[in-house]
């Protein structure tokens, strides 16, 4: 099961601060700048030109300074490791702005008349107001804009209420809205907040799910990956590392069709120990197992072609399944078996037959039918193997098969 998980502050900070600013890179700046427009169109013919040009010349320097900081900020690639740097840089920023828009209040306040300076007023009213909905994703960042430039002023006004006649209303005007502003800031950024924490967790699920999936995509194949190995060792004798009886089944119906399809020969030889039984009794079990496994060694060393398996096929009973082979290349095989075998010279002094360990063989070839079976050459292979016993041992017998 999947559960939503907690965003922690650290992650919530920057993706709001990437969102305050993307959005106050432009749009508060923009404010900002209309501000100082319409602040240069209404004092124009008020006061000095070169000191009003010096003024939104520096403005607009100010301004400037901070779009780009904004955006040096979004592309800094380790911007999410300093968030907290740049959290106090567009807190400063934000106090540098709002205490030039008060220092200009003031400088205003002094040099114009009632008129003017109300208008004034009204052009940094409606500034602080607009600025609200793209510096509040911060609220801290509006709050310092407004205790910077708002109430500051409303200070002023009412430290100098009897300069102008409506300085103390206006006072408590900005004080009221400064008031209304914090409280509306409060539940704006809140919004702000629960939808980039919403946005993060939908986020974070996704990329667990995501996670999830490439887990169970991973433990599939390790499952199917076991599935084939638990498979392969199904059809491996343990004790000599041949193939078992299952693998024969398997492997010879396989070779059976491809040799009825495309009518080359099929040959088996069928091997079975000279007097097993007795060098178990004489030699003991462990030496037996030994004896089954250089036995296993000679016979993957002649079925070296493609196609070809050697596999047990029980206690001391084994089998050659050589496609391609006709019956004298698979005399040629066993002989070859029986060489090697003899030049490993077992010792096996209870065997009547021969002094060291032999095999007893017997092998069947043909070009097969539509109608040969399986368990038909496998039988006619054993039965060559008892005729070779039955003759004496450690001989080769082909059989009379013949589809």
């Amino acid at each position: 099961m999947l559960y939503q998980r907690k965003i922690p502050f650290a992650d919530l900070l920057s993706a709001k601060l990437e969102l305050q600013l993307q959005n106050g890179r432009y749009a508060s700046v923009g404010a900002h700048t209309v501000g100082v427009c319409a602040m240069v169109a209404l004092l124009w013919f008020r006061m000095s030109e070169i000191y009003l040009m010096a003024w939104a010349g520096a403005m607009m320097l100010l301004l400037l300074l901070t779009s780009m900081r904004m955006g040096y900020a979004l592309r800094n690639n380790r911007f999410f490791s300093h968030r907290f740097s740049v959290y106090l840089e567009l807190l400063i920023t934000t106090a540098l702005i709002g205490s030039a828009w008060f220092a200009t209040m003031v400088w205003v306040d002094t040099t114009t008349d009632d008129q003017t300076f109300y208008a004034a007023t009204l052009v940094v009213t409606v500034i602080a107001v607009i600025s609200v909905s793209v510096t509040v994703v911060i609220r801290e960042c509006y709050l310092t804009y407004l205790f910077t430039m708002v109430v500051p002023l409303a200070a002023w006004l009412a430290y100098h209420f009897d300069s102008r006649p409506y300085d103390l209303i206006l006072a408590a005007v900005l004080t009221g809205l400064a008031v209304v502003m914090t409280i509306a800031s409060g539940w704006m950024s809140q919004s702000f907040t629960d939808m980039v924490q919403i946005s993060l967790e939908r986020a974070a699920m996704t990329q667990d799910l995501s996670d999830l999936s490439d887990s169970l995509r991973l433990r599939n194949l390790q499952l199917e990956e076991a599935r084939k190995q638990l498979s392969e060792m199904a059809t491996i004798d343990e004790l000599t590392g041949l193939r078992n009886r299952r693998a024969v089944n398997q492997l010879l119906e396989t070779e059976l069709s491809r040799s009825k399809r495309s009518g080359i020969p099929l040959a088996l030889v069928m091997l079975d120990v000279d007097h097993f039984k007795l060098y178990n009794d004489t030699y003991g079990h462990p030496a037996g197992d030994l004896v089954l496994q250089n036995i296993a060694e000679i016979l993957m060393s002649v079925t070296g072609r493609a196609g070809e398996m050697a596999a047990r096929m029980g206690g001391e009973e084994f089998l050659l399944i050589l496609p391609g082979s006709t019956a004298s290349d698979a005399h040629s095989t066993a002989e070859m078996v029986r060489e090697r075998l003899a030049m490993k010279a077992i010792t096996h002094a209870a065997s009547p037959t021969a002094p060291v360990v032999t095999m007893s063989q017997g092998l069947v070839a043909c070009v097969p039918r539509m109608d040969t079976h399986a368990e038909t050459l496998i039988a006619a292979a054993d039965q060559a193997l008892y005729e070779s016993k039955n003759h004496g041992r450690n001989l080769i017998t082909l059989s009379g098969f013949s589809p």
